[in-house]
């Protein structure tokens, strides 16, 4: 992309003058053309690394690759850095060109901010003042995909549904499969260990990692072997998962790729109260009935009465699927559980993608993206996702009730994703404040956070940390903060690795 034009600094003729300038010109602007001479000087030199085609410095490229999916209504106590300006964009192609740009950036004490494809909802995206924005969407080549070993080795910029699609045509299937699959990247999901419908069978993003190549702040890199188990711990893969870019910048993963099942059977089960159908599945889980997918949440019924829904989903040979069918059926009906719609069902498998495409359409591809999702904002509605026991999942659904109850927050909808562990809600601020500066959302969002720790739980499963939960991270982590700050020191002594977001 072109350089941006950018008017170059006012020149004196006698340094009288040039006083007289700096004396009487606002401060605004004498910062604005220093920043934009230092702009220009980092686009020079990042052409250098990347060419001419590989940097931009303009502000309409600057605000576009800004931010991801968290917006003012959700970040609270970090709406003022969603502000934050970069000072370049760079598109790197491989490996060499993210180890020449951080080595630079090192050595320049340059912050440095990987970007995917800006899906993330929790700020893990956001850019720093000054930053570059490591922009991996060109490294999106699939690099192999092998039927014998079921493993696929991509770079990180690849789109998780067209990683399914390379996959597919050999036989086999991505297993993570969130919401996000049309829009979000497998890099982006390695860095926030995401979650996905088909948990249940094939865990977190993280569990299906291989070996990484990661590219470390000073231009190092490293490959881990790409083996399902080594006796050898730590595993060093395991540092970068779910480390959102604060101590390396991954540039290749190999994953797991897993065979497509002879046969699939959907079901749904309505339970009389959410208490009911949580039992069922904790019964399921000890009685060995194991789906693919388990997706569990509470819904108005017709009058008004709580109900709650149930999706689940049996994959394998055609006599394993009926056999669990068979007894998940037992099980539900032993907790009053009913059978649900089968249209139901097919509507709930068939649109589980239709939120990121709607963003696709409406943010991503938009003229305006950084606008577009602006006007999205809400400041009366967020999701929380919490993990925890599962002994303590209904009394901590019990006491969040209170808390809720007390604040005037409303709940929408609790439920259960994947494991009887994962716990989430919907709640909407009832006392319906749209003003940003309103602390009340933000105090109950972090009560009930608290909670979930206080009870030997963790605040968050499914999307990472970022700059929303940053400011709990040392509650979270406890006496291990302290082991997890002195590893980012080590990996990152000078701090440019995507500051002010997890351990940064």
């Amino acid at each position: 992309m072109a350089c941006s034009s950018i008017r170059p600094p006012l020149t004196c003729e006698t340094s009288s003058s040039c006083a007289w300038l700096a004396s009487n010109r606002p401060e605004s602007t004498i910062r604005t053309n220093r920043e934009s001479t230092m702009n220009t000087a980092l686009h020079r030199d990042l052409a250098r690394i990347l060419g001419e085609d590989g940097v931009a410095s303009d502000t309409e490229t600057l605000v576009r690759f800004g931010g991801d999916a968290l917006g003012a209504y959700r970040a609270f106590r970090a709406t003022s850095q969603l502000d934050s300006r970069a000072a370049a964009v760079a598109w790197p192609t491989d490996s060499g060109q993210v180890t020449g740009l951080l080595r630079y950036a090192n050595s320049n004490r340059i912050p440095v901010v990987p970007y995917g494809a800006g899906t993330g909802v929790m700020g893990a995206a956001v850019s720093a003042d000054g930053a570059i924005v490591l922009n991996l969407q060109r490294m999106n080549n699939i690099l192999d995909v092998s039927a014998g070993d079921f493993t696929a080795r991509t770079q990180p910029g690849v789109i998780l549904e067209d990683a399914h699609a390379a996959m597919k045509s050999e036989g086999l299937r991505l297993g993570h499969d969130p919401w996000s699959r049309p829009i979000a990247t497998v890099g982006g999901a390695i860095s926030t260990d995401g979650v996905g419908y088909t948990a249940a069978a094939h865990g977190p993003m993280g569990d299906q990692v291989l070996g990484l190549e990661v590219v470390l702040a000073d231009g190092e890199t490293i490959r881990t072997r790409a083996v399902p188990k080594s006796s050898y711990g730590p595993s060093l893969e395991r540092l970068f998962i779910g480390s959102e870019g604060t101590l390396g910048v991954i540039t290749e993963a190999t994953i797991k790729a897993f065979r497509r099942p002879e046969s699939r059977v959907m079901r749904s089960f309505v339970f009389p109260e959410f208490e009911a159908g949580f039992e069922a599945i904790v019964a399921m889980q000890a009685e060995g009935v194991s789906p693919a997918v388990m997706d569990y949440g509470d819904e108005p019924a017709g009058g008004g009465a709580p109900e709650a829904t149930l999706y689940v989903s049996f994959e394998g040979f055609a006599a394993h699927v009926e056999t669990h069918v068979a007894q998940a059926e037992s099980v539900c009906t032993r907790h009053d559980g009913r059978d649900g719609e089968p249209g139901e069902v097919e509507q709930y498998w068939r649109t589980r993608h239709s939120s990121a495409e709607r963003y696709r359409e409406e943010v991503l591809n938009s003229p305006d993206p950084a606008a577009r999702r602006l006007r999205r904002s809400s400041y009366r509605m967020d999701y929380l996702h919490m993990a925890l026991p599962i002994s303590q999942v209904l009394e901590y659904r019990r006491r969040c009730a209170l808390i809720l109850e007390e604040r005037d927050i409303g709940v929408r909808e609790w439920s259960v994703w994947g494991r009887p562990e994962f716990f989430s809600m919907l709640i909407v601020d009832e006392r319906g404040s749209d003003a940003p500066e309103s602390r009340n959302m933000e105090q109950t969002i972090d009560a009930v956070l608290t909670l979930a720790q206080d009870m030997g739980g963790t605040m968050e499963y499914c999307h990472g940390i970022g700059l929303k939960l940053a400011h709990l991270t040392p509650a979270e982590l406890g006496s291990g903060y302290k082991p997890a700050r002195d590893i980012k020191a080590a990996l990152d002594p000078n701090g440019i690795l995507n500051p002010g977001k997890l351990l940064g």
